[in-house]
């Protein structure tokens, strides 16, 4: 979603190239209550939203940080509701003259919802000395050009809704990342992720939220209100831990543990993600993917106590490799057999790094035909097992690793996936080009999802392709994605 929001806002610049910048600023001073040291907070807006409605929001952070006068910069009259990179510099400075002006004279942090984030990262990379930090909300460091660091040169937190169907995907991504940066910098706490319970993308703003937006969000169980709460927690802690100095050892105390309540969280949510995300390839040296052991065992369709003499081993390969890979069986003595498999999960890209899912869209797998394993075994032939009996297993195992409040959410309201028979491809080009999995919509409330597979059987006349069976699979973290993202987007309660 935010790739087409990019995509139209490069459109809607190629027709007005020539209009004067006219984003601004509305500010509001901090609350009569507060007090101690000046702070300075600056929201870019989403896309199609309007600044002004995020002032529920901000002056939620006000009231979480009375012991700082917070100068609240609402950036507003974006050039077709779109924060852009014409107008972020104007808007900015729009807010900070007005605050320096009536006597702000403490530490700026600035916050972007969802596009808003991408355009702030973008322009405070370049300008550094703008702000003390930035707060990106539904929004993340983009890994842009094969860059998967997330080294900043200024503090940054990143919260997402758990209910965030535009963003949530991402979420992962970035507690790894970030958590490598701060390991590589020696900076603990400089780049924290959250994840932030039952909220939303559309809950960071208030008021009426473009259709685009409810299309891909989650519903969410709780109010605006509570969400403003939550996010601002987070905010609020943040901003505490970066400027210790201007607050009391109390106030110090009260965020470094809400802080701890949010990485606890967020450790936890995000344990089923990190699980199925290493079935898809363990990262190392020798790449593998457990997933495939798991597989080959589905396809033989044999108990335990069979399998006791079964050993496989699966190689993750290049997608030049892949061609030329051939599943073998050895039988070192009577019974007992040793099968190599080889995989390959392929990911969705764009060259925004928007709108696609953090998981593998389908693995490339290649097994060793179940007959010719099962006869190494000393096992009897039995009906030959499907592609789809691997996908199945991968949603069970998924749905069984999800939390329970997730589970029962997708099992009340989620897009239901029919499993359905592999087609069987003639020829090895046909499976290997047959751009991954098959969706396709039955109705409101289920899809239907298909493999492509190829078999050659124990016969073949060409030898060394001769027993294999090759499939495209769904991924337990693909299958897990459906449960806590795609199957619920746009959904109501």
């Amino acid at each position: 979603m935010i790739l087409k929001v990019i995509s139209s806002l490069a459109l809607l610049f190629l027709n007005v190239a020539d209009v004067a910048q006219g984003a601004s600023c509305n500010l509001l001073h901090p609350m009569s209550t507060a007090t101690g040291e000046d702070i300075g907070f600056v929201i870019i807006p989403g896309a199609q939203i309007p600044g002004d409605r995020y002032q529920a929001l901000g002056q939620e952070i006000q009231r979480q940080l009375p012991g700082a006068r917070v100068w609240l910069g609402l950036t507003t009259g974006w050039l077709g509701n779109f924060p852009n990179p014409l107008e972020i510099s104007g808007a900015l400075d729009d807010c900070l003259e007005l605050a320096f002006s009536d006597g702000l004279s403490g530490p700026v942090f600035l916050a972007g919802h969802s596009l808003g984030g991408v355009m702030l990262e973008t322009y405070i990379k370049e300008n550094p000395d703008k702000a003390e930090g930035i707060i990106l909300l539904g929004s993340y460091l983009p890994d842009l050009f094969g860059d998967e660091s997330n080294v900043f040169p200024v503090p940054v937190l990143t919260a997402v809704g758990e209910l965030d169907g535009l963003t949530l995907s991402y979420v992962y991504r970035e507690y790894k990342e970030g958590h490598a940066a701060e390991e590589s910098q020696g900076t603990p706490n400089r780049y924290p992720v959250y994840v932030i319970d039952d909220a939303n993308h559309g809950q960071v703003a208030s008021g009426e939220i473009p259709s685009f937006v409810t299309e891909q969000d989650i519903p969410s169980p709780i109010s605006f209100e509570e969400a403003h709460q939550r996010y601002a927690e987070a905010v609020s802690s943040f901003i505490t831990m970066q400027r210790s100095d201007l607050f009391s050892e109390e106030e110090l105390f009260a965020a470094q543990e809400k802080h701890s309540k949010l990485k606890r969280y967020t450790a936890e949510y995000l344990v089923p993600f990190a699980t199925t995300s290493l079935m898809e390839t363990d990262g190392a040296k020798v790449p593998s993917s457990s997933w495939m052991i798991e597989g080959q065992k589905i396809l033989l369709e044999a108990s335990e106590e069979e399998l006791a003499n079964l050993a496989v081993i699966d190689f993750v390969v290049p997608f030049e490799d892949l061609g030329d890979a051939k599943p073998g069986v050895n039988s070192t003595e009577a019974c007992h057999a040793l099968v190599s498999t080889f995989s390959q999960p392929q990911y969705d890209t764009s060259i925004a790094d928007a709108n696609t899912l953090y998981s593998a869209s389908v693995i490339k797998a290649k097994f060793k035909i179940e007959d010719v394993v099962r006869e190494s075994l000393c096992l009897a032939e039995i009906p030959r097992k499907q592609c789809m009996d691997i996908n199945m297993a991968a949603f069970e195992l998924a749905l069984s690793l999800a939390t329970e409040e997730a589970r029962d959410r997708f099992l009340a309201i989620g897009t239901t996936l029919v499993f359905d028979n592999d087609k069987v491809s003639p020829w090895g080009p046909g499976w290997e080009f047959s751009f991954g999995l098959h969706y396709s919509k039955i109705n409101e409330t289920h899809t239907r999802l298909y493999s492509t597979s190829l078999i050659s059987e124990p016969d073949f006349f060409i030898p060394v392709a001769a027993g294999m069976h090759y499939c495209d699979l769904l991924s337990p973290f693909r299958a897990l994605e459906w449960i806590y993202i795609t199957g619920l987007q746009g959904k109501s309660l």
